[in-house]
Parts: C-alpha cells; sequence; structure tokens
C-alpha cells in the first residue's frame, strides 16, 4: 500500500493535476492484498493467532471515475498477465474475465458509471494489446540460425 502514498505524494510534489491523483488515490480500491493475506493466514494458523482482513487492504477509495476504473484493471490484468505461465490467447481471455468479474463482485467498480457495454470494450482493448505482447514468434531450425549458414542459401539461390 506505499506505492499508493508515494504516488501521491510524488505527484503532488510534482504539481500534478488532482486528477491524476485522485486516480492515483483510488487505483487500488479497497481490494485485499491477496498474496500477503494469504501467507500471514498461513502463519497465523501455525501460531494461533487472530488475523484481521481489514490489515490487509488497501486504504481507498474505490475508483470513482472510469479512468480510475480502467486503470485499475489494467494494472491488475497487467501484473497476472505478465505472472502467467505460457500466456495463450484463450487463457489471457479467461483472465482477463476472471479479474473484471472478481472486481464486479467485490463492488470496487460500483461508484464508477461504467456500463457492462463498457466493461466489453476495455476487456477487447485488454486481449488486443496482451496478444499483441505475448505472441509466439515462430522458432527456426537451429541449423539456419548461423550467418554462414544464411549466406551459403543466398549465394545458392543467386545462381
Amino acid at each position: 500500500t506505499s506505492h499508493v502514498r508515494d504516488g501521491v505524494e510524488l505527484a503532488r510534489q510534482y504539481g500534478l493535476p488532482e486528477s491524476v491523483i485522485e486516480i492515483i488515490e483510488q487505483h487500488h480500491g479497497t481490494d485485499l492484498l491477496r498474496y500477503f493475506f494469504k501467507r500471514a493466514a498461513e502463519n497465523v494458523q501455525e501460531e494461533k493467532e487472530t488475523l484481521a482482513e481489514k490489515d490487509f487492504r488497501y486504504p481507498g477509495p474505490k475508483p470513482r471515475s472510469r479512468e480510475a476504473a480502467i486503470i485499475m484493471l489494467a494494472d491488475s490484468v497487467e501484473a497476472a498477465a505478465r505472472a502467467m505461465d505460457q500466456p495463450t490467447p484463450s487463457r489471457l481471455e479467461a483472465l482477463v474475465d476472471k479479474i473484471i468479474q472478481d472486481r464486479l463482485e467485490l463492488r470496487q467498480l460500483d461508484e464508477t458509471d461504467l456500463t457492462l457495454k463498457d466493461l466489453d470494450k476495455i476487456k477487447a482493448a485488454f486481449l488486443k494489446v496482451l496478444t499483441g505482447i505475448f505472441h509466439h514468434r515462430i522458432k527456426y531450425p537451429d541449423d539456419l540460425e548461423s550467418e554462414a549458414e544464411r549466406k551459403k542459401l543466398v549465394e545458392g539461390n543467386n545462381q
């Protein structure tokens, strides 16, 4: 959560517009830091202590603008996609669907005026970018990789 606080501080220091500062404050909403909560919960079970979920939540507020909501979704999608093993187009689509659905169920988008139609457009835009980033290149045979082999092929074709 410190990166939100630090981001707001830097934004103010550099005189960024209040609308940008609000997006920085809102881009995680009141979401749970799942990884850290899960790790803490594992430790608590071993030590028989109690754990407060509120201690593992971003301070908010929830996104209030369309832009803040889009940044929230984009930030989550980008981080999750980078952590994926073998990000195929179908797996990326399932990931984007899950993140959008999670944010809806957790009511993180309630204070924005995004519609389901808007969310479909956002999903399509994310998938276009993600499939461009994570596309797979054709692998060429090793014997064609050396410059000498390529030259031989070119010379043979020119005769």
